[in-house]
């Protein structure tokens, strides 16, 4: 039963803002969505599965956040259509959700809270059915916060959309949307968010198969914030490694540097800095996984 745990990873990975596209980009390691969006690193993290007996899982994760160091354990299990997950954090606070696949043609289902307090039960839906995958989480409070996306695939274009609900459904907090063109050797894309006070054009070419590269630009519609863009470069070493960068408009930068270093262990190395203020501290990533 063992299986790839990746924690920690970060630098530049994909932020999207509805569900991923129904059909799977050629290359992730190399997919423009993986190369130009981002988040920042996390602290150092470290996980491990000592084992996986009789489908149940049990993994204990260390964190180093600044001067402090954190500990959870997360125990899994599942059976058929239905699994049960729990993770118990250093200060007591559980965290639980249940599923059950297959509750109709295409549709699962999720329970997750925080224990014990009841405010944060979430019941979440997902569905896929051939060209369409929707998600949607529900809050259990009297006043529910709605989110909602959907995405489907019409040939080569990918369509999508979402939107949050708040104080039930008498209350439009966010919406975006938008449209995907992916071929072999390019992918475009644009997407409006914000309330549609925003849009975002992006585009990536594969130079050749181990190399990409890509721009995107954010333009406010209202007249608002000024026009930002951001460059994007990734490469496949001649050692396997995965290597990217990232340069923003504000002088943003993120590295990234990703080995297998054997083949049950995979280390990611990431960073991230400030290019207009060099004496500001930069943002640093450590991730180990190993498969039992």
């Amino acid at each position: 039963m063992g299986g790839w745990v990746r924690v920690g990873v970060a630098g530049l990975h994909a932020r999207r803002c509805f569900c991923p596209p129904v059909r799977p980009i050629r290359s992730r390691a190399l997919s423009p969505a993986s190369l130009l969006l981002t988040h920042p690193p996390t602290p150092l993290h470290l996980s491990l599965v000592p084992c996986s007996l009789f489908l149940q899982t049990f993994t204990a994760v260390t964190t180093k956040k600044e001067d402090r160091v954190e500990n959870a354990l997360k125990v899994g299990w599942k059976a058929k259509k239905y699994g049960l997950a729990a993770a118990i954090a250093s200060g007591g606070k559980v965290t639980a959700t249940g599923t059950v696949a297959d509750v109709a043609p295409g549709l699962s289902m999720s329970l997750s809270g925080t224990l014990p307090d009841v405010a944060t039960a979430r019941l979440g839906l997902d569905y896929a059915h051939r060209a369409l995958n929707a998600k949607a989480t529900i809050g259990l409070t009297s006043s529910p916060k709605v989110e909602a996306s959907a995405t489907t695939a019409v040939g080569d274009v990918t369509l999508g959309g979402g939107l949050t609900m708040e104080k039930g459904l008498s209350s439009l907090a966010a919406w975006s949307a938008g449209a995907a063109l992916t071929r072999p050797d390019y992918q475009a894309s644009a997407l409006l968010t914000d309330l549609g006070r925003a849009l975002k054009l992006g585009y990536a070419h594969n130079i050749d198969a181990r190399t990409v590269a890509g721009a995107e630009v954010t333009k406010a519609l209202d007249g608002g914030a000024e026009t930002g863009f951001a460059l994007g470069y990734g490469k496949v070493l001649d050692n396997g490694a995965l290597a990217k960068v990232r340069l923003e408009s504000s002088g943003l930068t993120s590295l990234l540097y990703e080995q297998d270093l054997t083949p049950l262990s995979k280390l990611a190395l990431s960073s991230q800095f400030d290019a207009t203020n060099l004496d500001a501290p930069p943002k640093v990533g450590v991730a180990l996984a190993l498969k039992n």
